[in-house]
């Protein structure tokens, strides 16, 4: 049994007859990564391709030292040793960020999801993208040369940003909480310091992509409702993949009008939008304290605070109940200080989603807190950057010859 993050799968892409070398590098690496140890027999059966044409991806994949041979195993149906394969922990490493509004976290862990090392930073986002992401670049690099690494052992980077973001892009769009961000090129920056390819997502798509991996598979799909400085939304399907929408806004729920503060001043520019009315800033305003003392006093339980909560988490349910309507998640995570701290926002909630909601969609709904907590942002970050290395792309990356001029995702 491994840890926490160790035990997190990896999406099996599809596993059919691949005419593109690239994907089907990429099925096999991935069925690899997905497992401690994986034979080719099951490889072959798995991908339906020739044991010679498995041969030959396997052979490319070694050379590129993505994988590396595991010795033998069990015997096979015709009673040889199983030839055994895992992927590569000494390959190289990725690099993990998660960007809160005052302060991130980085990570660096291998390709089979063991932490190598990790830091804090307190900076506040509104530092401005320049000074907040040379800083990433600067623990990146000490993460980097207390382990012994350079900048070329990194095979690749996942940042998660608190706002709205173009993936394809790689850049915040308008977000709210982080003047100056607006179309900045934060993928460019850091593939042009560190050299590798680079994904970024926002922070709550992360945190259901962690929960969702956690899961292997099951339970999909799965809607992640985070309260917190922002509210947001993650939604997995159930292929397994994060839905981002045309451009990236999917599942932006904290600016979904709601009618009980219609007049409630959003950071966006509107009114009466969700993210008004249900954030910790929200909260803690109309009980006139600040946000640290809003959660010592959900914990103390007084009364004033709970009965706000109460309040707060009816709304909430009443937005997720027609998310559940028009989506049918099959689970449902609350995360966040404030439902990871108490149970009445889980209880407000459920009970709203289960009233208001078709029982069609709830007939196998499960509502349930965050089971990675803090870590769920972090986790999901090593996934995207770790599916990014095995992807069709990243694999014709990794596997490039000397002379090619194929360039870092992000430049």
């Amino acid at each position: 049994m491994g840890s926490l993050w160790t035990e997190v799968g990896i999406l099996l892409e599809e596993q059919s007859l691949a005419p593109d070398a690239h994907a089907a590098r990429s099925v096999i690496a991935r069925l690899i990564a997905d497992g401690a140890q994986v034979s080719r027999s099951r490889l072959v059966r798995a991908t339906g391709l020739a044991r010679s044409t498995v041969d030959k991806h396997l052979e490319v994949l070694l050379d590129a030292g993505l994988i590396e041979d595991a010795g033998f195993g069990k015997q096979d149906a015709r009673g040889r040793p199983a030839q055994m394969f895992r992927v590569s922990a000494g390959r190289g490493v990725v690099l993990v960020a998660e960007v809160s509004t005052r302060r991130s976290r980085v990570a660096l862990t291998t390709l089979d999801k063991e932490v190598v090392g990790r830091r804090e930073l307190a900076i506040d986002v509104e530092a401005g993208p320049e000074v907040l992401l040379a800083a990433l670049v600067e623990q990146f690099s000490a993460l980097l040369a207390e382990n012994g690494l350079t900048k070329q052992d990194a095979l690749a980077i996942s940042v998660g940003l608190p706002g709205p973001v173009d993936s394809h892009l790689g850049m915040a769009v308008r977000p709210p909480l982080m003047p100056g961000w607006d179309g900045f090129g934060v993928c460019r920056f850091l593939a042009e310091r560190l050299g590798c390819d680079v994904v970024v997502d926002n922070d709550v798509n992360l945190m259901a992509l962690g929960e969702a991996r956690a899961l292997k598979g099951a339970h999909l799909p799965l809607l992640l409702v985070h309260i917190g400085p922002g509210v947001g939304g993650g939604f997995v399907g159930e292929n397994g993949r994060l839905l981002h929408g045309a451009d990236g806004a999917a599942a932006d729920i904290g600016h979904i009008r709601v009618p009980e503060l219609p007049d409630a001043l959003c950071r966006c520019g509107n009114r009466g939008c969700l993210e008004a009315v249900a954030s910790t800033g929200a909260i803690a305003a109309r009980l006139d304290v600040s946000e640290d003392d809003l959660l010592a006093s959900v914990i103390r339980g007084e009364a004033n605070t709970v009965s706000v909560v109460r309040e707060v988490a009816i709304v909430v349910g009443r937005v997720i109940a027609d998310l559940v309507n028009f989506g049918n998640p099959a689970r449902i995570v609350l995360s966040g200080p404030i439902a990871q701290c108490t149970e009445e926002v889980l209880a407000q909630v459920r009970s709203v989603v289960y009233q208001q909601s078709r029982p069609l969609a709830t007939r196998n709904l499960s509502l349930v807190h965050s089971s990675l907590g803090d870590e769920a942002g972090l986790i999901g970050g090593m996934v995207s950057a770790i599916e990014q290395v095995l992807s069709p792309r990243g694999i014709a990356y990794h596997t490039r010859p000397r002379d090619s001029s194929m360039l870092p995702l992000g430049l």
